[in-house]
């Protein structure tokens, strides 16, 4: 894994971004870390990414250290730093405690979340994860079909026993709708798999709203 810097923004297109008091990230924060292990799925709105990394920029200034796998180039190199310096806190010693991994292949993904995650957390102690755009590279049709179905539930499998350890671990995706339509269905697959599951949504009057889609009635 590679250290990575990173920004924290308070609006989106010109518009509060945060209006919900649900939305705050330091609420969200707590929900996610407490009590330790689930898997939690946010998808929706473009903002989720922005959103979940105010989300660990609040972690960060607790102390905590966080792991992020990005498939789909979402990660911010300004957000946390913008954040840190607002604080008042040092960057660099801020920003020392997130580590990112890239992946640009499915195979690469699988890679990192399956082989390299669990024993990374455990070396720099922590029980805190972010992925980001797990089935963007799904839906590249160079990998076969069946081939990248067998990645995923391999995937989902990991992540139950990530969470049978006490790791949390927040996926956040986009939900395209892709070509071959069969393709689309890794979106539900992945829904199956996840503990709770939040959607952000723009309002009518054009705020953010987050809701909660579905939540396991064992957690």
């Amino acid at each position: 894994m590679v250290r990575l810097y990173t920004h924290h923004t308070a609006t989106l297109h010109g518009q509060a971004a945060l209006p919900d008091p649900a939305l705050r990230p330091d609420r969200l924060v707590q929900l996610f870390a407490e009590p330790a292990g689930k898997v939690l799925l946010l998808y929706g709105n473009g903002f989720i990414f922005s959103l979940s990394l105010r989300m660990a920029a609040e972690a960060l200034a607790k102390g905590s250290s966080i792991a992020v796998v990005d498939g789909g180039n979402r990660f911010n190199v300004h957000l946390l730093t913008r954040f840190a310096r607002e604080r008042r806190l040092d960057p660099d010693t801020f920003l020392h405690r997130i580590f990112i991994s890239r992946g640009f292949t499915c195979y690469q993904m699988e890679q990192a979340i399956i082989h390299r995650l669990p024993s990374f957390l455990r070396s720099i102690g922590s029980r805190t994860a972010l992925i980001f755009g797990l089935l963007d590279t799904f839906y590249d049709d160079q990998a076969p079909l069946r081939e990248v179905q067998q990645i995923l539930r391999r995937l989902l499998d990991a992540l139950r026993q990530m969470r049978a350890d006490g790791t949390s671990v927040l996926l956040v995706c986009t939900e395209w709708n892709v070509l071959p339509k069969e393709r689309n269905q890794l979106f539900a697959t992945l829904k199956t798999g996840m503990d709770r599951i939040y959607r952000l949504e723009t309002d009518a009057a054009g705020l953010l709203k987050l809701r909660m889609e579905r939540e396991k009635l064992s957690l």
